[in-house]
């Protein structure tokens, strides 16, 4: 990594336009793979809330005096039980550390977890799992926006904005480890389901660009090797393995398969290079860089490794029981009597499986499908209720990882080498109480929001910062780009930016303008 100043890298990034002025700086961070951690996953899935949740109905981190100030007392939403009282709020396990810990209303009945009419299973999962082992959540995060566009960009990159001012988290992380992982995942970020946007890559190289891959049936007229996929392929698609060359014709120290029309085009940057004027060459570097990569995937039979792989496996063959009342698929939840199921999560929840279980890509990314962007008098009851079912299915995602061996990993299991980030473009609007004890439950978009973060070198049980009763954020611990520590509230571009160190990068491997710091607590010690 290139010492720099701030101001000279946003100089190059504004001035560069195109990637290769950064990459030729060598500011991209991609030649090397840092080991900070030996503890630091190789991949990051993001499992994004469409809309704007309330997360602290699902992990609470408010003082007892202030539940009431805030959370409604309890009631129903269609027949599903919602709110709760401080007395009926729980710790997953003992705190760890000066944070507090876990917390989360118990709407379960111990004695019978699957219990419905008065109980709830929902929110179960992190305690059948024990997912406390692994995860930490951060509150307050101030989103700088309350834009749903703008807010989305925000979560992804840590700016708010009209247009992505720096690369989306996913992207940084592709590029970071694509060296060591340019032979084996050729596809390094896959979206699979993008509901609220696609994150961007902004102006990182070809091979740190979103791929988008709905379904396996969708990669078969591209990527699959077995003629009946692809039968206009027959004859043009032998490939020959050999020294992959640069632009310049210099060798990269890595091998590639080529068919004879790649070959082909790959020497053709050569010959054109010098002949204009340097942003043309930067331009036909890029290129030839794009070949490269997409004939790495192509050289992969992509569709018959994840046909061959088990996505949602552990769930199936050992289903949690407490799910028994639940419909058969393993991403669902259901209440009120059986009049509302959420289903269609299973499709895209396998898919985010088998790529992580392949080991074919490195950065994941998708949407969990339910809005919500409520804006109705029945809002907080539809946050607190649905927003419960749907992070109950994120405790059974983490759970599949959890009881999945890490592909060349021996003895760590698939969630020790993931990070997954569960999050929002923002929160919703705070419940209040009126002058006459009333709750008053405004249901619009609201900055201030939280991030879940599981997996590898994430410190075990915390719940690092809060909020005031009005749903602002509090003062937290954090390590400041410079060095320097500070107190302050969290932003966007911290929570990225914490990401990114649990990932095994540097504060300086990365640049998010406005500025970005770590906050203390939530990497593993």
């Amino acid at each position: 990594m290139t010492n720099t100043s701030r101001r000279t890298l946003l100089k190059w990034a504004l001035g560069a336009g195109q990637f290769a002025l950064l990459e030729r700086a060598g500011l991209l961070g991609s030649s090397t793979a840092h080991a900070a951690d030996n503890d630091a996953p190789s991949r990051l899935a993001v499992l994004y809330i469409p809309g704007g949740y309330r997360p602290v109905y699902c992990f609470t981190p408010l003082e007892d005096a202030d539940v009431p100030l805030c959370i409604p007392a309890p009631a129903g939403f269609n027949s599903e039980p919602t709110y709760f009282e401080a007395s009926q709020l729980v710790n997953l396990a003992p705190a760890n550390g000066p944070y507090k810990p876990l917390r989360t209303w118990r709407s379960w009945n111990p004695a019978d977890p699957a219990a419905r009419g008065s109980y709830s299973p929902l929110m179960y999962g992190f305690s059948h799992f024990a997912l406390h082992e692994q995860l930490s959540v951060l509150h307050g995060i101030d989103q700088g926006t309350n834009d749903h566009a703008s807010a989305f960009i925000s979560a992804m990159c840590g700016v708010a904005g009209a247009d992505y001012r720096a690369p989306a988290v996913h992207s940084v992380i592709a590029n970071h480890l694509y060296e060591k992982y340019r032979e084996s995942r050729p596809l390094p970020f896959v979206v699979v389901s993008g509901d609220r946007g696609t994150p961007q890559g902004m102006g990182l190289p070809s091979h740190a660009s979103p791929v988008r891959v709905p379904s396996v049936e969708a990669l078969k007229p591209m990527l699959s090797a077995k003629p009946s996929d692809n039968a206009w392929w027959k004859g043009l698609d032998a490939r020959t393995e050999g020294p992959e060359l640069d632009a310049h014709g210099q060798p990269t120290g890595s091998s590639l398969k080529t068919t004879t029309v790649e070959r082909f085009s790959l020497t053709r940057a050569q010959q054109l290079l010098r002949r204009s004027t340097a942003k043309v060459d930067n331009y036909l570097e890029g290129l030839h860089g794009s070949l490269s990569s997409v004939s790495r995937v192509l050289a992969t039979d992509v569709v018959s490794v994840l046909e061959g792989t088990k996505g949602i496996d552990k769930l199936k063959t050992n289903r949690p029981a407490y799910l028994s009342s639940y419909l058969n698929e393993s991403f669902t939840y259901t209440f009120g009597n059986a009049n509302f199921h959420l289903t269609g999560l299973d499709p895209r929840m396998d898919l985010a499986l088998r790529l992580l279980k392949s080991d074919l890509c490195t950065s994941v990314h998708v949407s969990l499908q339910l809005d919500f962007d409520t804006h109705n008098a029945q809002g907080h009851g539809f946050s607190c209720a649905h927003g419960r079912g749907l992070m109950d299915c994120v405790a059974r995602f983490l759970g599949e990882l959890k009881n999945s061996p890490a592909p060349g990993k021996p003895g760590k299991t698939l969630l020790d080498d993931t990070l997954v980030l569960v999050m929002s473009e923002f929160g919703r609007s705070w419940a209040y109480r009126a002058s006459d004890g009333s709750y008053v439950l405004p249901d619009d978009h609201h900055p201030y929001t939280s991030v879940c973060f599981a997996g590898g070198n994430v410190a075990a049980n915390r719940q690092v910062g809060s909020y005031t009763p009005r749903g602002l954020g509090v003062p937290v611990d954090i390590v400041e780009e410079s060095g320097q520590p500070s107190r302050r509230v969290p932003r966007s571009a911290d929570a990225v930016a914490t990401a990114l160190r649990i990932m095994g990068m540097e504060l300086n491997d990365f640049f998010i303008p406005g500025g970005y710091g770590e906050v203390v607590g939530l990497r593993k010690a």
